[in-house]
């Protein structure tokens, strides 16, 4: 055999050493990327599994310091009662000696001193005017101080009944999200397994290309840029988008309306807050805000709503909208094509 036959040969053997195990390596590696895949969509939908928990609870929650607040507004309406009845019942000790006398003499003077039966009729009649009027709103005060209490009572059975269910509504998160913990585990640790097996395919293409130097060479780059909408400043939404921005990489923080953390309903309530327009503090109550517009008709600054309603963002242009996602993420900006596209239920404009 001439050498460069032998030499071609050998190179020829080097790669066929090299391929066979690359094959096997990228079925691997197509494997695993699958099962990823597959695990992102488990954690999408327990990531909106525990958003929906998430507004639940808010919808709760609102519902506590509603009633806690009638329940404190009950017992100052009660205590102006009490202090109403108490008044009265003095009232009614004094004006028999003091309210129908110009003199100290007792109720008896006052009705013997009549000069005539007519008189003494009037005298009587007038003291059991007064004694009425008392009695009434004696009466009166009684039966609102009687309704206030009932209500009062009843108030203070849903307030308990409602710290139950937010409790209920805390398990159920944190059962949610011990399945979501489980999962990003198993996802880290299959990432792990990818790169694990790139970095072992890696290194048998770098032997091939050394055993190779003399034949063949190549080599490839990638990279990539993104670029953050810029929303018109003459509409309220491109100004809701504008604010909302400035908040990108702030944690999600379930329950948050602040720029310490936001949840989905969070970051909407905060961002239209600040330009002057109030929203409920929940995604499927804030669907009940403002015009409904079709998805192809969307505007910066329309509120996009997910997932039964158990999500929330704000359209920023371009097919991408702004949100707080869950648990472990910031605030970002994402496409409305995958899974987003698939749970969407609509959108409302504010303003």
């Amino acid at each position: 055999m001439t050498r460069p036959l032998l030499l071609a040969f050998s190179l020829l053997t080097a790669l066929l050493v090299v391929a066979l195990p690359q094959a096997s390596a990228a079925s691997s590696i197509s494997a695993k990327r699958a099962e990823a895949r597959q695990v992102e969509n488990q954690i999408m939908n327990q990531e909106a599994a525990l958003e929906k928990q998430i507004e639940r609870y808010n919808a709760v929650h609102q519902h506590y310091l509603q009633t806690r607040h009638q329940l404190q507004n009950n017992r100052i309406v009660l205590g102006v009662a009490r202090k109403n009845l108490a008044h009265a019942q003095k009232l009614l000790a004094q004006s028999l000696t003091s309210a129908y006398k110009s003199t100290d003499e007792d109720v008896v003077s006052f009705l013997l001193a009549s000069h005539s039966f007519s008189e003494l009729v009037d005298h009587v009649q007038v003291l059991q005017r007064a004694n009425d009027a008392n009695s009434n709103l004696i009466a009166q005060i009684a039966q609102t101080k009687k309704v206030i209490a009932v209500r009062t009572r009843q108030l203070s059975t849903e307030t308990a009944q409602l710290a139950k269910d937010q409790q209920a509504q805390l398990t159920a998160k944190q059962h949610v999200e011990a399945g979501l913990h489980s999962l990003q585990a198993r996802k880290s640790q299959i990432s792990a397994d990818i790169q694990h097996l790139i970095d072992q395919q890696q290194a048998r293409e770098q032997a091939a290309a050394t055993a190779a130097a003399a034949a063949a060479s190549g080599g490839t780059s990638v990279g990539g840029t993104g670029s953050i909408p810029v929303p018109p400043s003459s509409t309220l939404g491109g100004q809701a988008v504008a604010i909302a921005e400035q908040y990108l990489g702030v944690p999600y923080v379930w329950g948050g309306a602040s720029p310490s953390g936001f949840d989905c309903s969070g970051l909407v309530m905060y961002v239209y807050g600040r330009l002057g327009v109030s929203l409920p503090h929940n995604a499927a109550a804030q669907y009940s805000m403002g015009t409904p517009v079709p998805r192809d008709a969307l505007e910066p600054g329309d509120l996009v709503f997910f997932d039964g309603l158990g999500h929330v963002g704000i359209y920023v242009g371009g097919g991408s909208f702004i949100h707080a996602p869950h648990t472990g993420t910031v605030v970002q900006i994402s496409s409305l094509s995958g899974w987003y596209s698939s749970e969407y239920v609509g959108a409302r404009r504010i303003g």
